[in-house]
């Protein structure tokens, strides 16, 4: 598989994420979606890459330093969990939640110690 259909394939997995959202929200969250789908298939490749040479590069006088591969690798997750963050709070749900059993517990536990 080439790189755009990795892309295209990871932008339908997102999208099935929220398939049950409200469809102007995930109108409006496309192009991040997108972005989000880019940034992963990037991310694997970089990961790759770390895998192969390491996150440290050694020269030859014996001096370390971090691999440039490294870091561009975790500024692009940085950019990714920003852009999936911010997808999800779009797409968050603004309605009232009704409590779970573990919500009544709590309740519950709370009245007895009252």
């Amino acid at each position: 598989m080439n790189k755009d259909e990795l892309i295209k394939k990871e932008y339908e997995k997102l999208k099935d994420i929220y398939k049950n959202s409200d469809p102007i929200k995930l109108q409006l969250c496309d192009d991040l979606l997108n972005k989000a789908a880019f940034l992963k298939i990037e991310l694997r490749l970089l990961e790759s890459g770390i895998k192969r040479t390491g996150a440290i590069q050694h020269s030859t006088k014996g001096n370390t330093r971090v691999a440039i591969t490294y870091k561009t690798y975790l500024q692009t997750l940085s950019v990714y969990q920003s852009v999936i963050k911010s997808v999800d709070k779009i797409m968050a749900n603004t309605g009232d939640v009704e409590d779970d059993a573990f919500d009544e517990f709590l309740k519950k536990a709370k009245e007895g110690e009252n």
